[in-house]
């Protein structure tokens, strides 16, 4: 991991977290990146601000050069107002350039919350059960980071014909991947993958005016899926007492989630669960940028599912594990 370049640790790669800790190192770099997170937001509310002012800037005076001319051409001195606006455009393209490049910098480290705040809310209860001689492995994107799959889970189409376009989207990430080992010695495989199917399309119309115009419509669909895995002593446990129904009934999904499998094997219990799918809709006029119209679709960021879901998995499955005789 990098260095800091400041009085707060970067502790991210390019928007990658990997670290292999105890479990307060772990749960103190995760309250640095909500840290570093909000800072950004603010940096960024300043810089779009001025990014703003500057275009208001160069608009202005490109007013001002006009009425020049127009002053010019009617005989009239206009030579101060000229100058004045050219130096005002000048100052608005400055402040403009810089505020973009500020804003392309400062970005790097602005992140989606519920990216971090699943593994932010879950670690520390995983902490009281865990070995605290054990170190806890975590793999975090904080960013969007979608696996390449041959097998065409993650892929973009795009048509177009001389009445507009369409695209189709989906995409397929492991956004969290934690492992580690608790105090009777079983050992914890976790992995949060979020699925993403996108549609848009825009195309020509004809309003009651007469003129030509773009209408586009996108939509989003977002679903999370989380896998646990329980790696238990045969000499502690004997899970040949407990069967596929039995575990069904430990899982206590939250509203807003369901449960998709468990299973045994070996010396292992599995639980997979899935939260409903998480729609979004958006209609724009006179724009065709499908790719802008899926980005601006933030609200299944604010989803809350996906931290309690992820807690009871764990319970569900580690209270049907002791519910099985244990060995002397």
């Amino acid at each position: 991991m990098l260095e800091n370049k400041s009085s707060e640790s970067i502790i991210h790669v390019d928007g990658k977290y990997k670290s292999s800790k105890r479990c307060s190192e772990v749960i103190k770099d995760l309250g640095s990146i909500f840290n570093l997170d909000k800072n950004s937001e603010k940096k960024l509310h300043g810089a779009e601000g001025a990014a703003t002012f500057g275009c208001l800037a160069m608009a202005v005076s490109g007013f001002v050069i006009l009425a020049a001319g127009v002053a010019w051409a009617d005989d009239m001195d206009s030579g101060v107002f000229a100058k004045l606006g050219f130096i005002v455009f000048f100052i608005g393209l400055v402040v403009f350039l810089i505020s973009n490049f500020r804003i392309g910098i400062i970005s790097q480290d602005e992140f989606a919350d519920y990216r971090y705040k699943v593994a932010r809310e879950l670690i520390p209860l995983l902490d009281i059960d865990i070995d605290s001689r054990a170190d806890i492995d975590i793999n975090l994107n904080l960013k969007e980071f979608p696996i390449n799959n041959p097998l065409g889970k993650n892929r973009k189409q795009k048509t177009k014909n001389p009445k507009g376009e369409k695209q189709l989207k989906t995409t397929q990430e492991s956004i969290l991947i934690l492992a580690g080992r608790f105090k009777d010695g079983t050992r914890f495989n976790y992995e949060i993958t979020e699925h993403v199917m996108s549609y848009g399309e825009w195309f020509y119309y004809r309003a009651i005016s007469g003129k030509t115009k773009t209408k586009l419509r996108a939509r989003k669909r977002t679903r999370w899926i989380g896998r646990l895995r329980l790696r238990y002593k045969d000499k502690r446990y004997d899970t040949s007492s407990i069967s596929i129904p039995d575990l069904e009934r430990f899982a206590q999904m939250p509203e807003g989630t369901r449960l998709k499998k468990v299973k045994t094997r070996g010396s292992e219990l599995t639980m997979v669960s899935s939260t409903d799918t998480y729609k979004e809709k958006k209609k724009l006029k006179q724009v065709s940028d499908i790719d802008f119209a899926w980005k601006s679709m933030k609200n299944h960021e604010q989803i809350k599912t996906l931290s309690s879901m992820s807690g009871m998995m764990f319970l569900s499955l580690y209270q049907a594990l002791h519910s099985c005789s244990v060995k002397n």
